[in-house]
């Protein structure tokens, strides 16, 4: 029998029903840190006695310390979620009670349960992931990081660096307690030499204040829909060091996850949700490929580590697709109000080269956040079509068309393209290798398809649509789509034309 007040005894206590007022509704979830039991509607998180490379919680005191850890890196994320850390003690005949008065022979952090149905692998999964939950959790991201302290003596290259000479030791490691010779280092070499030639712009992010404490474990397994809000939960905790670095290294994950399962237009859309709403340079796609790539290379050494090949074969394969990105391409795509012309954009920048896709630059939106709004809100102001209004927020869009081409993605660009000048233009666009593709329906199919809009950027009304005119001629580059049938159909035509 073990001790009474060890942490085996607790954890058998919990099991067994000793402690009150806890029943516990599932079995109990062992992670290389946390002994997890769940009730019906509570979740308590013991942590494990244990000394590995990276902690120590073997006393007490230090349980409690990673206890409240827990709480504040979670807290600003998940604070409806995360209620307390709460101290175990004994009240007699090998019976235990969570807080109140008395010696803490344990601490346990205490959270509200969420259906584990609920949790981001299981939507994707099931198909739930939709495209407003998708920009619900790129906003919830963003706004965390915009929130977030900058850190200027974390985020070198000499840390990314490390991490990757830690990443070879490991899958040396891995490979040698399988009696298996260690892989190909390619996947290193390749991380090492793109960190070289991104060195510049790495350190550029940092002075700008781009590094801060971030999730740092923020894959699909650990955001889940609390209360109706997507909420990223557990948090790394024990290394704040490691837990401050660009706050693209933090998104990279959960991109790197959606890309990993075939989640393609989910990852796109995030993507282009978080440049458009946390204001990131175009830029900054010069560094995406390289973040998602070493996470990918994290969950690759750890596969090998844990004897996961299969999944760890994944990994190292997408990682170095990540650092391997074929050329850029440059699509436009126009046609009067209400013909489609995001639902074609959007299909379409989901299969562009780029690390998750192409970068979408759609005129309705860059329209609003000129204005300093959000995408969807009502822009409420005059004159926004305008002609001085349309030259400004095109050249708005052929800034960042540029920009981001430079920086190795492929772009999607959305606008009505009405006039010749503006159809030239972007004609120039990447060297001028572009595709222009018009989208064509009729009237009423317009019509019909703006009354049916919600909660969309476009501010052009019906009467906006119906002062427009079809040009007689598009010009060189361009051509024509039907847009009529249905969505697929339309997707399958435009599609055509790429190919």
């Amino acid at each position: 029998m073990e001790p009474p007040g060890s942490q085996s005894d607790l954890i058998a206590a919990f099991e067994e029903g000793r402690v009150e007022g806890i029943v516990l509704a599932a079995p109990r979830i062992d992670t290389h840190i946390s002994h997890v039991f769940l009730t019906a509607d509570r979740v308590y998180k013991l942590k494990r006695s244990v000394q590995l490379p990276f902690l120590d919680f073997t006393t007490v005191e230090l349980r409690h310390k990673a206890c409240l850890a827990e709480l504040d890196a979670n807290r600003p994320l998940a604070p409806a979620m995360y209620l307390g850390a709460e101290p175990i003690v004994a009240i007699g005949d090998g019976l235990y009670r969570i807080g109140g008065p008395g010696q803490p022979l344990d601490w346990v952090v205490v959270m509200r349960r969420f259906a584990q149905e609920d949790q981001f692998d299981e939507l994707a999964r099931a198909g739930r992931l939709t495209p407003q939950l998708i920009d619900q959790t790129a906003d919830v991201i963003a706004a965390a990081h915009a929130a977030a302290k900058p850190v200027l003596t974390a985020g070198h290259v000499a840390d990314y660096r490390g991490i990757i000479h830690e990443l070879h030791a490991t899958e040396d490691h891995g490979a040698h307690q399988l009696d298996l010779e260690p892989g190909d280092p390619a996947v290193f070499d390749r991380l090492d030499a793109e960190l070289a030639h991104i060195d510049p712009l790495i350190e550029a992010r940092r002075r700008a204040g781009k590094v801060h404490r971030a999730h740092s474990d923020l894959h699909l397994r650990n955001i889940c829909l609390f209360e109706g809000r997507p909420t990223p939960f557990d948090a790394m905790e024990f290394d704040a060091h490691m837990a401050t670095k660009d706050r693209l290294y933090d998104l990279a994950f959960l991109l790197m996850d959606l890309v990993r399962i075939g989640h393609l237009p989910e990852a796109n859309r995030l993507m282009n949700r978080y440049w458009d709403t946390s204001g990131e340079e175009e830029t900054a796609f010069r560094v995406l490929p390289f973040f998602m790539a070493l996470r990918a290379a994290v969950r690759f050494a750890v596969g090998i580590e844990e004897g996961k090949l299969e999944d760890a074969a994944v990994y190292r394969a997408l990682a170095l697709k990540l650092l391997a990105p074929a050329r850029p391409r440059a699509v436009c795509v126009g046609g009067l109000s209400g013909v489609g012309k995001t639902t074609i954009a959007r299909a379409i920048a989901a299969r562009l080269p780029g690390p998750a896709g192409a970068r979408l630059l759609r005129t309705d939106v860059l329209r609003k956040l000129a204005l300093g709004q959000a995408p969807e809100a009502p822009a409420g102001v005059p004159g926004l079509y305008s002609s001085a209004a349309r030259a400004s927020v095109y050249e708005i869009m052929f800034t960042h068309s540029r920009e981001a081409l430079a920086s190795g993605i492929s772009t999607v660009l959305d606008a009505t393209f009405q006039s010749a000048i503006m159809r030239l233009e972007a004609s120039a666009q990447a060297g001028g290798q572009v595709i222009g593709i018009w989208l064509d329906a009729p009237l009423d199919v317009r019509l019909a398809r703006i009354a049916a809009r919600k909660g969309d950027a476009s501010d052009a009304d019906a009467e906006v649509a119906k002062a427009q005119e079809d040009p007689a001629e598009l010009g060189a580059g361009w051509q024509r789509v039907d847009a009529s049938g249905t969505v697929d159909e339309t997707i399958d035509n435009a599609l055509a034309v790429l190919d």
